[in-house]
């Protein structure tokens, strides 16, 4: 009898030969996710026997140990990815389709103009990191994650246009094709024009940061020092710079585009944060 082809050596070569599995910023979150259906069904687990009833059994199991429907629909993400991507490989079959379970919407936190200000001059007056000041600044005046900015090199950042290329230049678009361009505000002109005016093509433009624990340890103090609720985190000011777009009237596709959507509806989200257009239009009858 052939040897059948397990959970555990699938995720091992996912792990081994996945651009974002092996050496990618998720890498962590991947093993996480895929980890607990091997907790459930152990590494030997056969691959071919991964059904459709199996993994709504499994789901079940996870809502009973407290897991939230999110965390439950990344899990079956990983799954996914691992039987899809063996299976691209002619490692295993291609896996059937899973249900995913509907998701609340959650709260979205976002920082005012004038917080964003706090945490800046805190950085600077009392912890003494411009740097940090900087890269909070920008990250309010784009909507870039996180991830984004600490990949973001000079050769990106185009002074004469007045723009951020974001996931390559529109002539070297990345494997996921998710390039987008961000005008580039007044209010973060100098500091970037400052850290590009001698810097060479390749070189990070927030090369300070060596990587992304390092940054939010020193956020989580200026946050901590302005007095904001633990709640709102770094990528709280990727969420503030989409709110303050709906609030300021920018057309929803038009934003989609700043952002990087792939779904119209993700962005729409950011429209029921605010009243203020209700408003405006019931003042207008």
């Amino acid at each position: 009898m052939a040897k059948q082809f397990t959970w555990g050596e699938a995720v091992d070569y996912t792990l081994r030969t996945r651009d974002t599995w092996r050496n990618g910023n998720s890498r962590k979150t991947n093993m996480i996710n895929a980890g607990h259906f091997t907790e459930h069904h152990g590494r030997s687990f056969p691959t071919s026997k991964i059904t459709s009833a199996l993994v709504n059994q499994w789901a079940v199991d996870l809502e009973e140990s407290g897991r939230s429907n999110a965390t439950i629909n990344r899990c079956i993400s990983a799954i996914c990815t691992v039987l899809n991507h063996c299976a691209s490989d002619d490692l295993c079959a291609p896996p059937p389709k899973f249900k995913r379970r509907k998701e609340s919407e959650g709260r979205i936190l976002f920082f005012t103009k004038e917080e964003v200000n706090q945490m800046c001059h805190a950085s600077v007056d009392v912890f003494q990191r411009i740097d940090l000041a900087e890269i909070v600044q920008v990250a309010a005046f784009t909507g870039m994650r996180q991830g984004e900015l600490l990949k973001l090199k000079a050769r990106d950042v185009d002074l004469s246009l007045n723009t951020i290329h974001v996931g390559g230049r529109p002539d070297v678009v990345t494997k996921a094709g998710n390039y987008r361009s961000i005008p580039i505000h007044e209010r973060i002109a100098r500091p970037l024009y400052e850290r590009l005016e001698a810097a060479s093509p390749n070189v990070p433009v927030f090369d300070d940061w060596h990587n992304k624990d390092q940054l939010l340890r020193a956020f989580h103090k200026v946050r901590n020092y302005v007095g904001l609720p633990e709640g709102y985190c770094f990528h709280s000011l990727r969420h503030s710079f989409a709110t303050w777009h709906a609030e300021a009237g920018t057309p929803m596709r038009t934003l989609m585009g700043l952002m990087g959507h792939k779904r119209i509806d993700t962005t729409l989200r950011y429209a029921k944060v605010t009243n203020k257009a209700s408003i405006e239009a019931m003042a207008a009858i």
